[in-house]
């Protein structure tokens, strides 16, 4: 029971770790794209 326990807390852990820098990278992403839109409007 612990076991299983511990292994599903690891796999949450990391599963969290794993969509918190993907919505980090995508949040970087969406920024850039906004700037580079704003750099084109200017041009």
């Amino acid at each position: 029971m612990t076991t299983v326990t511990a292994t599903e807390t690891a796999v949450t852990t990391g599963l969290y770790a794993r969509l918190s820098s993907f919505v980090e990278t995508a949040g970087m992403l969406s920024v850039a794209a906004v700037m580079a839109l704003c750099i084109n409007a200017m041009l």
